[in-house]
């Protein structure tokens, strides 16, 4: 498996997680994500190119570390994302709304 830079477009996110490497398993928050890869903050470093199991949800992903710094690292995914998956809950649109009480315009004071 070859590590190339990133091309595909990323998706934001903000999501707990469980990493399984080779000799750990860890919480993570994904960061962002895309058809191939994704940024995860981690607590404990693993080394580049370690085999590795992404859960989120009902959604398991494999791959390898591509870079690991800082408390965070790059997972490479092992087969590209489609159908149910991290990046299709990520794409679909949230809707927001005021509470009901608020009314443009109006400030408390």
């Amino acid at each position: 498996m070859i590590v190339t830079k990133r091309n595909p477009r990323r998706a934001p996110a903000f999501l707990k997680a469980v990493l399984q490497g080779e000799d750990s398993t860890q919480e993570v928050c994904v960061r962002d994500v895309s058809v191939n890869g994704a940024l995860l903050e981690v607590l404990q470093p693993l080394r580049v190119f370690e085999m590795v199991t992404l859960t989120c949800g009902n959604s398991r992903v494999n791959g390898i570390v591509a870079w690991s710094d800082d408390g965070r690292l790059g997972m490479e995914f092992s087969e590209l994302l489609t159908g149910d998956t991290l990046v299709d809950s990520l794409e679909q649109r949230m809707k927001i709304s005021a509470p009901r009480t608020y009314q443009s315009g109006q400030l408390d004071r």
